[in-house]
């Protein structure tokens, strides 16, 4: 259970690792940077989707239950955030939550602009969200698969979730959060994360096995709809033709850390 949730903590670190190299290079916030990171973690997250957590989920149950896992997962993340972004546009109207996060990548003269504070709880309240089904799924392949599975899936969510966290880092810090601050929101979602990962190992350890695959497939749908809307977008306007390259290059980085742990 330990190793579970420092696996899920470790993933989820990523919140924490691009606060400091935003705060420390803010150079990060550029487009192209921005771009190629997107790219990169997007192929990883769809070789996790694909390898470490829909293949796994279809071998312990078949089809059924990862195809109903990934619909509650993807048309749930949708109805949630859509519901943060309604919420943020009536308390404060103006640019949608994300562009505040992402404007950096329009073109590159832009500069990130600051969150409000509904923007700012709106995005930790997506980052928790985001977080969850993650960390539950990597405690769930270190409990039904090979560690190196799970590593896989560990490195995916870290190297997918650094652009967006040097996207969050930046426009809090734009916003008036104080490093300081913005450190102790990105650690208690982290914290959350190793919880959520233990509870994936332990609580559901003896679940059946369609229950596990269908949280499994609930997280591969949360992540597919969090590479169409938001990573390939913002992709392709840092980096446009070299996102396809870059995303390959990060399918082939997960998808070796799984054949690895195979070896």
């Amino acid at each position: 259970m330990l190793e579970a949730a420092i696996f899920a903590g470790i993933a989820q670190a990523a919140l924490i690792v691009g606060a400091l190299l935003v705060w420390r290079f803010p150079v990060l916030t550029k487009p192209v940077y921005v771009g190629a990171l997107m790219a990169f973690g997007a192929g990883a997250v769809i070789s996790a989707v694909g390898t470490d957590l829909v293949a796994v989920a279809y071998e312990e149950a078949g089809a059924f239950p990862p195809s109903l896992g990934i619909a509650i997962g993807g048309l749930g993340y949708f109805s949630i955030v859509a519901l943060l972004e309604r919420q943020a546009a009536y308390k404060a109207p103006g640019r949608p939550v994300e562009e505040a996060v992402v404007e950096a990548g329009l073109d590159e003269e832009a500069e990130v602009s600051g969150a409000t504070p509904t923007e700012a709880r709106n995005l930790f309240v997506g980052m928790i969200i985001d977080g969850v089904p993650e960390s539950v799924a990597i405690g769930l392949t270190l409990h039904l698969a090979a560690p190196g599975v799970s590593a896989a899936l560990v490195g995916s969510v870290f190297v997918a979730g650094l652009p967006e966290a040097i996207g969050v880092a930046a426009a809090l810090l734009a916003g008036g959060y104080t490093l300081s601050r913005i450190l102790g929101r990105f650690s208690i979602v982290v914290v959350i994360g190793a919880v959520s990962g233990a509870i994936g190992y332990q609580v559901l350890i003896n679940a059946r096995p369609s229950l596990i695959a269908i949280i499994q497939a609930v997280a591969a749908g949360a992540l597919l709809v969090v590479v169409v809307n938001e990573m390939i977008p913002i992709a392709v306007r840092g980096v446009r033709r070299w996102s396809g390259v870059l995303a390959a290059a990060g399918f082939v980085f997960a998808a070796a850390m799984t054949w690895a742990s195979g070896a």
